[in-house]
């Protein structure tokens, strides 16, 4: 009889519920919100951009040589040293002449005798005591001679080492009492005066380089100094492999602190826009024509094309793509798709953006 009745309580128990309910079907879960992302988003902005040419690379002097021995010959003397400055012609060295000389000698002897021998035989066709081929070979042993002559003296002088230019002597190869052979070198000269650097830059940027632009030089062995140059020479062609342009640097070193051989680091301004559309790169993903920055709209994240322009420092001209006033994502981007729901840091924006383009030749 017991179980009987709690049977009939078990029964019952759905219809209570149900009554309590109302009859109604059970409540469903709420459906889950996606989770926004936490990105860093600043404005594209307006403004002047000059686009800079930066480059390293190191100093050399335009005018340089090694100086030779062109002669044969023992080492006598060394009249200078290395960091000497030197005049053009002036003596480095000089070698042992006294084979050199006994050879003038002998030169000039016989050129004595053959000038006494044109002489009398001038004389003597004025009198037409002689026939003409006499006084022509006489005139020719002449003229042989004097060209022997002058040869001999030109040995002489060559035995003497002199400086081809004005310069610094930067580095001596000899000693004295050393044989030196023909040809050998004996010293390294440069005119500091006048240094340049050779730079290969972009098609591109060579473009808008011109032939007398100004360029800032900074030299890492002189922190706190600045320097100035301008190109120099423009090269007429590209270079194929590299798709470059040889552009050549003078130096101006009119302080005498610069060096050939000095690291250097240069920057050339080469261009000015006024009113640019300005993007950091910070909010740039991809490169070249795919390159692509996430614009913040109504919470979520647009994936947009852009096309670039001129670059300076951190920021970037917008040929095409963006607004300005367009809140760029720069931070966070990496997690982002095309369509994701975004929370801005900073609470940095306010309201909505419209991110829609605009081409900055219009």
């Amino acid at each position: 009889m017991f179980r009987l009745r709690l049977t009939a309580i078990f029964l019952l128990i759905p219809f209570v519920l149900a009554a309590c309910n109302g009859g109604d079907k059970p409540v469903a879960k709420d459906a889950e919100k996606p989770e926004a992302v936490a990105v860093e988003a600043i404005p594209v902005t307006r403004g002047e951009l000059v686009a800079h040419y930066s480059a390293t690379a190191s100093l050399q002097a335009e005018h340089a040589a090694s100086v030779i021995a062109e002669l044969p010959g023992t080492v006598l003397t060394i009249d200078v040293e290395e960091g000497d400055h030197v005049r053009k012609g002036q003596v480095l060295a000089r070698l042992d002449a006294d084979r050199s000389r006994l050879t003038l000698r002998q030169n000039e002897a016989e050129l004595d005798k053959f000038q006494n021998e044109l002489d009398r035989n001038g004389r003597l066709i004025d009198r037409k005591l002689i026939p003409a081929t006499t006084f022509d070979q006489s005139q020719s042993q002449f003229l042989a001679q004097r060209a022997d002559t002058e040869l001999a003296r030109m040995k002489v002088r060559k035995s003497e080492i002199t400086a081809p230019f004005d310069g610094i002597v930067t580095r001596r190869w000899i000693k004295r009492g050393q044989f030196m052979a023909a040809n050998s070198k004996a010293f390294d000269i440069a005119d500091f005066s006048d240094l340049t650097t050779r730079l290969s830059i972009p098609e591109r940027d060579a473009a808008a380089l011109k032939v007398g632009q100004a360029v800032a030089i900074a030299v890492d062995a002189l922190p706190d100094q600045q320097f100035s140059g301008i190109i120099e020479r423009i090269a007429p062609i590209v270079d194929e492999a590299s798709g470059t342009i040889a552009v050549t640097v003078a130096a101006d070193n009119a302080s005498k602190k610069l060096r050939p051989g000095l690291f250097c680091r240069l920057d050339i301004a080469f261009d000015r826009i006024a009113d640019a559309i300005l993007l950091p790169k910070a909010a740039l993903q991809g490169g070249g024509d795919d390159s692509v920055v996430y614009i913040v709209n109504d919470g979520k994240a647009v994936r947009t094309h852009v096309t670039l322009g001129r670059e300076s420092g951190a920021r970037v001209q917008v040929l095409d793509g963006v607004l300005p006033g367009a809140m760029v994502v720069t931070a966070g981007q990496a997690a982002l798709r095309d369509g994701a729901h975004v929370q801005v840091l900073g609470n940095m924006i306010a309201g909505n953006v419209d991110g829609s383009k605009v081409s900055a030749h219009q």
